[in-house]
């Protein structure tokens, strides 16, 4: 898996991820992406358009568990995050995800259109 990271676009950042997903090096996406400077103030793009899922139920739950460690430091912060996936079976395991991560700070939904990923980010 590669990842990555824009932040010139003005409302999100980008995080463009190609290969096969597999929990390791997304946890260090992830961990790159929560430590950027500008992640309070802007939304999050998951671009997983050229990718394809390794990932099981249980790499989901442990990839929840991490997150769960996130603590914003403002209540009020840039918590939307767009999931743009290819195909339906993608889309599946993207909603699984964001149906574990209801407890989450962040809102989360999956897309298979760029355009609608992306507007929901600057609403």
């Amino acid at each position: 898996m590669k990842f990555q990271l824009d932040s010139s676009h003005e409302n999100y950042i980008v995080m463009e991820v190609s290969g096969l997903i597999e929990k390791t090096e997304l946890i260090c996406a992830m961990s790159e992406l929560l430590n950027h400077p500008e992640y309070p103030s802007k939304h999050t793009f998951w671009d997983l358009s050229q990718a394809g899922m390794g990932l099981s139920i249980g790499d989901l739950r442990e990839i929840i568990g991490v997150l769960a460690l996130y603590k914003p430091e403002k209540k009020n912060f840039a918590d939307k995050s767009a999931i743009l996936v290819p195909g339906q079976m993608n889309r599946a395991m993207g909603e699984l995800f964001v149906t574990m991560a209801k407890a989450l700070p962040f809102r989360y939904k999956v897309f298979n259109s760029r355009e609608q990923a992306a507007s929901y980010l600057v609403s």
